[in-house]
């Protein structure tokens, strides 16, 4: 799965029969206070304000499980930089930034753990470490524990395929070696 895609965003502006923007949409649907959230202004009630969800970089990054409940969407919009796109056209579904300037690698990293439980791999060793970078101490030590967990589980798989491949190639090995000695018994015999 790739990181992240270049997605021009006046795309989906452009395109909001294709392009669904299900935390804009969480978002509205939470807020009772006001005719939605579509007015110029801010709820104080909801801490919504009319530019809330909106992506504004030219990244998605995509996600691997689709059609999640509202109340993981709104935990996502509300705990991180980050808003849920759906792409009405093929069914995917993507995480996509609603501020930028620094690196918000931390905010993709935990959207993923809320949505998927787990950090894609491409970017599971791109997320930068330094506490609290752009994320509050209660979600970046929930952030840095699923990391720590995840990065183990991924070296325990990298060795399981190393002793399997190296399993392997003794086993090749071995044999070449058995058929060698074969062919030179063989020819020393005739």
């Amino acid at each position: 799965m790739a990181y992240a895609i270049y997605q021009d965003m006046k795309e989906i502006y452009n395109n909001p029969d294709k392009w669904v923007n299900h935390g804009r949409y969480a978002l509205e649907n939470k807020c009772r206070h006001k005719e939605g959230v579509s007015y110029s202004g801010y709820c104080e009630k909801c801490d919504i304000s009319e530019d809330s969800a909106i992506p504004i970089m030219n990244y998605i990054y995509p996600l691997e499980l689709t059609d999640f409940d509202e109340a993981k969407i709104l935990k996502v919009v509300r705990e991180t930089n980050c808003t849920v796109l759906e792409n009405s056209d093929s069914g995917e579904w993507y995480l996509a930034l609603c501020g930028g300037g620094m690196d918000l690698s931390q905010d993709i990293a935990l959207a993923y753990i809320i949505l998927e439980k787990w950090i894609p791999k491409d970017l599971l060793g791109n997320v930068c470490s330094s506490p609290c970078l752009s994320l509050g101490s209660k979600n970046w030590k929930i952030l840095a524990k699923g990391v720590i967990s995840q990065s183990r589980s991924e070296a325990r798989d990298a060795e399981d395929r190393a002793k399997r491949w190296g399993d392997s190639l003794g086993v090749h090995l071995k044999t070449k070696r058995d058929e060698a000695k074969a062919k030179k018994s063989t020819e020393v015999q005739e």
